[in-house]
């Protein structure tokens, strides 16, 4: 019985360690997408890039717009936004572009 209650504390203590925050709060587990930036021109590329989070302590990747937009092979923003997957013990924020 002390195992069991000691690998559930275990589990809250370290439960959220790799989610990220976001505007509608911090969760176990998570999934949203949150708009950043919207101009007046609709874009037909996309482009995403995305980072990775295991256990809050490995981070690896690059989400920013210029990855996105390489990615995408965009030269013209026009809208990102910012998407968020996090699982307890996993979380992945990825970066969205689209323009032409």
């Amino acid at each position: 019985m002390k195992k069991v209650f000691f690998l559930l504390a275990a589990c809250a203590l370290l439960g959220a360690c790799a989610t990220p925050a976001n505007e509608a709060g911090m969760a176990l587990f998570a999934q949203t997408t949150q708009p950043m930036l919207v101009t007046e021109s609709t874009g037909k590329k996309v482009g995403r890039a995305c980072a990775t989070n295991v256990l809050g302590l490995v981070i690896q990747g690059d989400m920013s717009v210029e990855a996105a937009k390489k990615n995408g092979g965009i030269t013209r923003v026009a809208s990102v936004d910012k998407e968020i997957k996090g699982y307890a013990v996993y979380a992945e924020v990825c970066t969205i572009v689209t323009g032409s």
